[in-house]
This record gives C-alpha cells, structure tokens and sequence, in this order.
C-alpha cells in the first residue's frame, strides 16, 4: 500500500512539473510575439516616417512615361530626385517648320503642360539629306544640347531620289552613335516624316526606317496610322501642294507623338 502511494505521488509530481513548464514556455512565446508584435509596429512607424525617393507629384510624372526607352526613363528619375530639368530634343528635317506652329511645337506645349519644368525642350530642324548632315558632323549641334531622349524624324522626305536607303540607314546609326557619344545616357525614338499620296518607293523606304528600328530596339512612331490611306485622295487634304503637311497634317503628326510620349491609363 505505501508503495502504491509513493507511485502515484511520483506521478503527481511530474504532471506539476510538465505543467509548469509548459505553462512557462506559454508565457515567454507570449512575451515575445508581444515584444515581437511591438518592434514590428515601431518599424512600421518609423519606415511611415521616412519620406520616398519620389513624391507623389513626381510618380505620377513617371508613371506616363512607360513608352519611352528604358535609359530615358532610368535617367528622368534621376533628374526628379535631383530636382534637375531632363533634356528632351524635337529633332528633324524642315518639314517639322512647314507652317508656323508645326508638330514639334504641338508636342513641346503638350510636354510642358504636361511635365511642366521638370523637362527643357529644344527643337531643330534641318534643311538638308541625313548623309549631308553626317559629313557636315551637324550631330554636334545635337550632343551640345545633352538631351536624355531624342524624337527624330530622319530626312527621308529629302533622302527621297536623293539618297540610297542604305546610305540613309548607316547615316541614322552614325547620328545615333555620335550624339550618345557626346551625352551619355541619351536615347532616340525615331518617328517617319510625313505620309503623301501614292507614295511608292517613298513608303517603302520608310518600311525599312521602321524595320532597322526594330532590328535594333528603337521606339517607332508610326504616325501614319493617324492620316488617311495613302492611296486615298483625302490625304491630299492634309498637305498643300508641295506634299508638305498643312495644320491638320501637323495636328494628326503631333498627336502620334503626344500619345507615345504621354501613355494615360
């Protein structure tokens, strides 16, 4: 009979001591989660109070640039961080000046209403065929201005019956490799001049324009899409009679690279 006593108050005892014991490790993990729980809250204050790279003016500028070319957008956040102006070039053949608000100053006015001071637009154009202006090195004139991004209309309009398409295509890599040469970091988008009626050989040499830009990941902006069919006498109305675009020609021009520059959701 003593021994059956002794026995059960052995087993008494150790259930004290599981309990206890269990009971211990209850109230320590408790603890924990509590000084765990505590710690997270005060880091999440803490990261709550330290201000973003970007404030919320500045993401929203960036969020319609999702077209543009990877170093452009890389760079114009950069020049947002810094509070720097990002450089954006309008460059292209005189037709870009064919009346006296053309296309580059409709898309000018929509990037500034747009972005406001955080881009500086310049604007050139030339009078002249894309292997004049190699030889001349007039692509200096474009690397001075140390643009992020350059829309470029190529001189095919003038390259037209005067100039080999594969001259003009070595050209555009010439000018391309020359400018980023010069501004580091730089990107190009490259846009068509204008569509004309019955275009022929014309049209077939801006296919290969389009076609070397995706051959080396280059933006395209196709604009033509925005014109009436080539073949259809209505785009007559859009040019006057030297086949150069007239303001509803620029408008239709201008709203091609508006709607790539600027993507709304």
């Amino acid at each position: 009979m003593k021994k059956v006593f002794i026995f059960f108050l052995l087993i008494l005892c150790g259930g004290v001591i599981v309990y206890g014991n269990l009971h211990w490790k209850s109230m320590t993990s408790d603890s924990t989660s509590a000084d765990s729980s505590s710690s997270s809250e005060e880091q999440g204050e803490s990261d709550k109070s330290e201000p973003t790279s970007l404030g919320t003016e500045e993401g929203e500028y960036l969020s319609t640039t999702v077209n543009w070319p990877e170093d452009a957008r890389s760079l114009y956040k950069e020049k947002l961080e810094a509070g720097e102006p990002f450089n954006i070039v309008l460059m292209g053949s005189t037709e870009m000046d064919s009346i006296e608000e053309g296309w580059n100053d409709k898309v000018a006015e929509a990037l500034e209403e747009e972005y406001g001071d955080t881009v500086s637009i310049e604007s050139l154009s030339f009078e002249t065929t894309t292997l004049e202006f190699v030889r001349e090195e007039r692509y200096e004139e474009v690397g001075e201005l140390q643009p992020g991004l350059v829309i470029f209309e190529p001189f095919v309009f003038i390259d037209n019956g005067n100039v080999t398409i594969e001259d003009t295509l070595q050209s555009i890599g010439t000018i391309i490799d020359e400018v980023k040469e010069s501004s580091p970091g730089s990107a190009f988008v490259l846009t068509p001049p204008q569509p004309i009626y019955q275009p022929a050989n014309y049209a077939a040499q801006v296919t290969e324009i389009q076609e070397y830009a995706e051959e080396n990941d280059i933006p395209f902006i196709d604009h033509w899409s925005n014109w009436p069919d080539v073949e259809d006498e209505e785009i007559k109305t859009y040019l006057d009679d030297v086949s150069s675009p007239n303001e509803q020609g620029h408008t239709v021009w201008a709203k091609g690279i508006i709607d790539f520059l600027v993507e709304k959701k």
